[in-house]
């Protein structure tokens, strides 16, 4: 379950090709991996008995459709003047939520790598709630038309 999202990311044969709907709905379904991750994340972080190891799985879950996210993204930042007035607006919907998911994950992984850290620290439940909220946001927002 490690490479959850993996095989959601379309073959660089296709990449070229593929239309900016289908990016926006891959862009949906990785939200989705990302927002479930993140709520076990938040599950974990509500207990005092989380193991590192539970957070490293979880971690090892999320990472891959956020990479996934990034690269469509920049498909999609590519492709920007062949996009309809519609998904111009969408991807400007989308930019600041993938930012900030972008953020999170990278400030969750710094905090999971700091040295001395208790599994308690409250820093754990506000990164893992915002990831788990802009996700979800994502995912309502992306391929909404």
């Amino acid at each position: 379950m490690a490479l959850m999202g993996a095989s959601t990311a379309p073959s660089s044969a296709n990449a070229t090709t593929q239309k900016p709907v289908q990016l926006l709905r891959q862009i949906k379904t990785d939200a989705m991996q990302v927002r479930s991750a993140a709520a076990r994340l938040d599950y974990l972080a509500e207990g005092s008995n989380a193991t590192w190891i539970a957070y490293d799985q979880q971690w090892n879950e999320i990472k891959p459709p956020v990479e996934d996210i990034q690269m469509k993204l920049a498909r999609l930042e590519g492709m920007q003047a062949s996009l309809t007035d519609a998904q111009r607006a969408e991807l400007n919907q989308i930019k600041p939520l993938i930012g900030e998911i972008n953020s999170r994950s990278e400030k969750f992984l710094t905090l999971l790598d700091t040295p001395g850290v208790q599994t308690s620290d409250a820093k754990f439940k506000t990164y893992t709630r915002s990831l788990k909220d802009a996700a979800n946001k994502l995912e309502k927002t992306a391929a909404a038309s």
